[in-house]
């Protein structure tokens, strides 16, 4: 009867996720086009809306204004497989095995000939692309400044994908997925936030990252089990504001020198989901009369960003401004799509006998220092040049075992220009940047004892216990065992144009 529960879940899910969320890959890339072009660095100088998130003290420094943004990202990065043993493969005659039945053995796997799709290279190419809208202003208040920013992706407003990190992704997708870097959410992105400063040399800022939160409820009902296309089916949903809060300092003791402290909370859109299920005729067992109902939970947690300390640095001698920001990144406390730490999902009981216990604690995220260097320079008056380099390490530990979190350290160059200009007696920006990241080729190799053998060696036939000589050895259908080799390059690219009060 289990198995008739698999609708459920798929359409529990497809009704969950819709809603306002917030990722994508303005955190790595920059909020705006300036912020782009020096690499995401604004943490001690800052010009533009991006400051909401680098620092929200910066805002002071924004000219009021509107502006518009349009930005790209296009990855070239690939996931190649290593070839599979072929005595890896799970066989057809699993399904006449004790193995399915046994226990509470419910992450069973297919005969991998089965498989919905073939175990594949995971090749990531899609060009992503958003139009951004900022709005800057005093209202009257001197030292004070409010800004706006709303990210909209120009495929539309959500595009959101999960995924398992070990042998249960055979069921869906069967390959391997980056973690950190290129397989970003597509969705919309809004910031705002408020800037004072109280002292010439002290400013301080606020702003939020708005999300939603979402609860659903799925209560069905099955009038014929055997007949699964078919249920009635009630839908509610609760959709709560979530807030990621921002909070920026900046001081400057001297015209020429400022210092930056930038706190931000961590971040991810939660989706608990609660599935009822009724089905005719079907009853506890004993002499009353008791209808089985069945209940499912699925909690999600989407796009994870972690809490982040950020010190920064600058200095601004006549045209040149230049700033460094060194970022603590707590990716301890990580949780992919299915709400599960890294090192949860390495865990599992020793299958055959002499097999170890593996409890995760050596597949555990670490905490990251990221370095963000940018500089701009005004050649000509109006005309200004910026450029940038980021460092940003993996946080992800040898991927040796049942899990495939690919991720590996990210190197980035940023170019830009800005052009500042009057028009019909208004004041006017236009700013264009590209940034080229690179992953290095990195090769994985699993050891084929920390790999959870899903057709143990125990297994007898259903009908005579007969020993299966076929489930002798490692048998799974994780998609990245044996190993698999990955790494590239991303491009990404920004234009705006500001209208300044």
């Amino acid at each position: 009867m289990r198995s008739r529960l698999v609708p459920v879940a798929l359409v529990l899910t497809a009704l969950s996720l819709p809603g306002l969320a917030l990722a994508g890959p303005f955190r790595m890339l920059g909020f705006d086009t300036l912020a782009l072009s020096q690499g995401g660095s604004e943490s001690a100088y800052g010009r533009g809306i991006g400051v909401l998130y680098s620092n929200p003290a910066l805002l002071v420094d924004v000219r009021p204004g509107f502006s518009v943004n349009y930005m790209f990202f296009q990855p070239f990065l690939k996931v190649e497989l290593m070839d599979r043993p072929a005595n890896a493969d799970i066989p057809l005659t699993f399904y006449d095995s004790d193995v399915g039945i046994e226990g509470t053995n419910l992450d069973r796997p297919l005969p991998t000939a089965e498989l919905r799709l073939a175990r594949h290279d995971n090749q990531v190419d899609q060009t992503s692309m958003y139009l951004s809208l900022g709005f800057v202003h005093d209202f009257g208040v001197e030292d004070f400044r409010l800004g706006l920013g709303l990210w909209v992706p120009t495929s539309g407003l959500l595009n959101i994908e999960s995924q398992f990190p070990d042998e249960r992704e055979q069921y869906f997708s069967n390959t391997v997925h980056f973690t950190r870097f290129g397989e970003w959410s597509e969705v919309l992105s809004l910031l705002l936030g408020l800037a004072y400063q109280p002292l010439p040399w002290l400013a301080v800022g606020a702003s939020a990252e708005v999300a939603l939160d979402i609860g659903a409820s799925i209560d069905m009902y099955i009038p014929e089990a055997t007949v699964q296309d078919y249920a009635l089916v009630n839908a509610g949903f609760d959709a709560k504001p979530t807030v990621r809060a921002i909070v920026g300092i900046t001081g400057r003791p001297l015209d020429w020198l400022s210092f930056s402290l930038t706190w931000r909370d961590r971040r991810f859109s939660k989706v608990d989901a609660t599935a009822m299920l009724n089905l005719w005729n079907y009853h506890e067992a004993g002499d009353e009369t008791l209808p089985k109902r069945v209940e499912q939970r699925h909690l999600m947690a989407l796009d994870f960003e972690p809490m982040e300390i950020a010190l920064g640095a600058g200095l601004h001698l006549g045209d040149f401004t230049g700033q460094v920001s060194v970022t603590w990144n707590h990716w301890a406390d990580f949780l992919d799509t299915h709400h599960k730490r890294a090192q949860e999902n390495a865990v599992f009981e020793p299958v055959n006998e002499g097999d170890p216990t593996i409890d995760g604690s050596d597949f555990a995220f670490s905490d990251t220092w990221s370095l963000v260097v940018g500089a701009t320079y005004e050649y000509l008056e109006g005309f200004t040049l910026a450029a940038g380099f980021s460092y940003r390490p993996t946080p992800v530990p040898a991927q040796v075992g049942r899990t495939s979190y690919v991720d590996a350290d990210l190197f980035m160059g940023s170019l830009g220009h800005r052009f500042e200009f009057s028009l019909w007696e208004q004041s006017f920006r236009a700013e264009l940047g590209f940034q080229l990241w690179g992953m290095p080729r990195t090769t994985v190799y699993k050891d084929p004892a920390l790999i959870k053998d899903e057709f143990p060696d125990r297994a007898r036939t259903l009908i005579g216990g007969q020993p299966m000589p076929e489930a002798e050895g490692l048998q799974t259908n994780n998609p990245g065992f044996p190993g698999y080799e990955f790494g590239g390059l991303a491009l990404a690219g920004s234009l705006s144009l500001a209208y300044l009060f």
